[in-house]
């Protein structure tokens, strides 16, 4: 019997006129793991929503075809059976993480299936171990680091024991260690699970796939092994092809850790401790004007709360000069209007009921006029590819078309320093460099840039600096080669 069998699947959100998905059939095994990957805004993700039963339990709107999994229709299960039948891990874990502590989070499942306590116990135990996060387990869900949080998510859904394990972009907030565990756990898991992965990134479908799912435009385009999808006419033309490791590698050691330009940014003993961890360490970096640097490490390092500390939200003792000017003590408002800051996860600076009034909020605070505010926002939603999408809700759109609405609204501040961190988590390669190349430009036109990236292929490509980060201290790209690499 097949784990899962989709019969002619196609869903339409309510009041959208286009299907996102349209006439998909499939099916998959008991213990295979089956790849999906496609552009951003493809339907990937809507079709992990009809999988797990959220479509159409928990989503409304307009579904034709089937989803059968285990031989049961999902249409015919009720909630607390598919919660024992399929689990998602979402592509932001912050969206499926609301208790206080990591315990407590693990097992809210479990109680509202009214287990034991000691099978409850026992289970908590078990997946501790299997995540190796047993030392998380009384941490605060707030002070965990975004990979740290995701592994968390991960538990809260392994500890059910589903039959069929569904993950959303898995490695999009992943550094490269993290993803090598992350990969050895997959293969341990498929010998009890079926498991299907939405990713962009093809090596790691490539390592762990039998099979291969190509969607467009919502429509299932291309079936096969990794290699007949990923080397066949079809993927070339919708995605980018591998990269090349070793030339990464080169790359990277050959980028500066200093600059040689006039000082725009300074930092200077920089430390900042959360309530049960040290997080900063006498962080000294300076950051010169027109730079394009890129700041890496592991999760965990230190790099969102170093940014953090830079536009304020976070406030450690050291100074921060701007300029010559220490802005230690100023507001978030008031440093915004310099240091632009695009937060890993989109859903943080999304508030407004139209992409266009998304964008257009930040230079309309800043007091211009009504005409520079227009050509400001139509720059961006040309340059994101969002124009057709202006009056939409940005809430009801695929997480890599909120991380674009989320860049944009920055971008059309046009701040003197932007800090983006993950950039490309959500979006495919073709989209994530349509946006570098834009960064790139602005770069170019004299914008001081910092990227915080996992992904040291972008870091490579794009930036003419490099510092790395580990354990909230500053360290060598040799060190870090180690972990990146081998």
């Amino acid at each position: 019997m097949d784990a899962i069998k989709v019969k002619g699947l196609s869903y339409s959100y309510p009041q959208e006129k286009t299907p996102a998905i349209r006439n998909i059939n499939f099916s998959a095994r008991d213990g295979d793991v089956v790849g999906i990957c496609g552009p951003s805004g493809c339907g990937k993700s809507t079709l992990m929503f009809a999988l797990s039963g959220l479509i159409p339990h928990a989503i409304s709107g307009k579904v034709n075809g089937s989803v059968i999994l285990q031989g049961k229709d999902t249409r015919k299960l009720s909630m607390p059976q598919l919660a024992q039948t399929a689990q998602m891990l979402f592509q932001c874990p912050e969206s499926q993480l609301f208790a206080l502590n990591v315990a407590d989070e693990i097992t809210f499942g479990l109680e509202n299936l009214n287990l034991p306590w000691d099978e409850i116990q026992k289970r908590l135990d078990e997946t501790l171990d299997l995540l190796d996060i047993r030392d998380l387990r009384d941490r605060s869900i707030e002070e965990l680091s975004s990979g740290q949080k995701q592994r968390v998510a991960l538990a809260s859904v392994i500890v059910m024991r589903p039959k069929i394990l569904l993950f959303d972009e898995p490695t999009a907030n992943l550094d490269q260690a993290s993803i090598w565990t992350l990969m050895s756990l997959i293969r341990k898991l498929r010998k009890r699970h079926t498991i299907l992965i939405i990713e962009h990134n093809v090596e790691f479908l490539d390592s762990l796939c039998d099979r291969i799912l190509l969607i467009d435009n919502g429509r299932l385009v291309k079936e096969g092994s990794p290699k007949e999808v990923f080397t066949s006419k079809k993927y070339n033309e919708i995605m980018f092809p591998l990269h090349d490791t070793e030339d990464i590698r080169k790359r990277i050691t050959r980028l500066p850790s200093t600059t040689k330009k006039e000082t725009v940014l300074e930092i200077k003993g920089l430390e900042f401790s959360y309530p049960d961890k040290e997080a900063l360490h006498s962080i000294d970096l300076s950051v010169g004007k027109g730079d394009f640097l890129g700041i890496i490490g592991l999760n965990g390092s230190g790099k969102s709360t170093l940014a953090l500390n830079i536009i304020g939200l976070l406030r450690g003792k050291g100074e921060i000069l701007l300029e010559g000017k220490d802005i230690s003590e100023m507001d978030v408002a008031v440093r915004t209007r310099h240091i632009g800051y695009v937060f890993q996860n989109p859903n943080y600076q999304l508030f407004e009921e139209t992409i266009q009034d998304e964008i257009a909020f930040g230079p309309g605070n800043l007091g211009l006029g009504k005409n520079t505010v227009k050509k400001r926002v139509d720059e961006a939603l040309r340059i994101t590819g969002l124009g057709a999408k202006k009056g939409e809700d940005p809430h009801s759109l695929s997480v890599g078309e909120k991380r674009r609405v989320s860049i944009a609204s920055v971008l059309a501040m046009m701040p003197n320093i932007l800090i983006i961190d993950e950039p490309d988590t959500g979006l495919d390669h073709k989209s994530a460099r349509a946006l570098m190349d834009y960064v790139k430009r602005l770069n170019s036109n004299g914008m001081t840039i910092i990227m915080i990236s996992h992904s040291i292929e972008l870091i490579a490509e794009y930036c003419d600096r490099i510092v790395g980060m580990k354990d909230g201290r500053i360290v060598s790209i040799d060190e870090l080669c180690k972990d990146y690499f081998g």
